[in-house]
């Protein structure tokens, strides 16, 4: 590690970048979430909120009965302990349900955290569906001081690009990838946005251009699809993410994979291999560890 990292406090995102960590493969795993706003302050884990203290084994039950994913969000510029705008005359505070599956965003209103247990039952039955976009800015300080640095920033242009269709959010995952970026319900995220680059990689995004540098990939696929498809992006012009069917993913081994693309009417297919690399620091307050490290070939 270079000298100016040695006498600074460390900061995951820069030593990734130094080491040249690939963000794509490492999009979170949901097919499902839960948005709920709250302004904080936010803990470690979103389930351990102490609004939630009450309904949180029966809320786990009924997010684990889909598999979603439970973020805590607010709007940009809000301050912890802030209040949450209202969308009613009765001061209910929004949620959202999110099937990136069908690309659709459920949306409805709480007041009570068993407000929150009766709508995780309902990802097969959204309220109110539509596919206006949200765009999720990881800006969880108190999870990795490089989301709170860069995420506050990004979630700020962002806001200013794209106005009411911003949040601040808990922990996307991949901290050493800060400032992160999720586009749902589409399912797409984004790593290494900064307040120079944010916009013109979500607005190019939206319109079906990929910036494959910072694409970390589709949150409903396997890592070894995420990790196919940017592959194919990078090496086929005519292919755009768009176009492209859910993969279909087949084991070949214990950390080998057989993916198969369809796109535009044609048929492609890639091996994917990981290896595990040498353990470093990937956050900023965390031990080593270790991170996949794939490769690919066409199949």
């Amino acid at each position: 590690m270079s000298a100016s990292l040695s006498t600074q406090r460390f900061r995951c995102s820069l030593a990734a970048l130094e080491r040249g960590d690939v963000p794509v493969g490492t999009a979170v795993p949901a097919r499902y979430w839960l948005l709920v706003a709250h302004p904080g302050p936010w803990p470690a884990k979103p389930i351990e909120a102490d609004f939630l203290t009450d309904v949180a084994p029966d809320l786990s039950a009924a997010l684990g009965r889909f598999g979603a994913r439970l973020q805590l969000i607010r709007r940009h510029g809000r301050q912890e302990g802030d209040l949450v705008e209202a969308d009613t005359a009765d001061g209910a505070s929004p949620v959202f349900l999110v099937d990136v599956r069908r690309g659709l965003v459920g949306r409805a209103t709480w007041q009570q955290p068993e407000d929150l247990v009766a709508l995780a039952a309902r990802f097969d039955d959204l309220p109110d569906p539509s596919t206006e976009p949200l765009l999720l800015v990881c800006t969880h300080g108190r999870k990795d001081v490089c989301c709170a640095i860069d995420g506050r920033v990004v979630a700020a242009v962002l806001d200013d690009a794209l106005p009411g269709a911003v949040w601040e959010t808990t922990h996307l995952g991949g901290d050493r990838f800060a400032g992160n970026v999720a586009l749902l319900p589409e399912g797409s995220q984004y790593g290494r946005l900064d307040g120079d680059v944010a916009p013109q990689v979500v607005l190019d995004h939206l319109d079906g251009r990929v910036d494959l540098d910072r694409w970390r990939g589709r949150c409903s696929w396997h890592p070894a699809a995420q990790v196919a498809v940017h592959d194919l992006l990078g090496s086929d012009a005519d292919v755009h993410l768009p176009d492209v069917s859910p993969p279909v993913v087949e084991a070949t081994g214990d950390d080998s994979w057989r993916v198969r693309i369809e796109a535009a009417g044609r048929t492609s297919d890639r091996l994917v291999t990981r290896t595990m690399s040498t353990p470093h620091q990937l956050t900023c307050s965390g031990g080593s560890k270790v991170q996949a490290l794939y490769s690919v070939l066409p199949g």
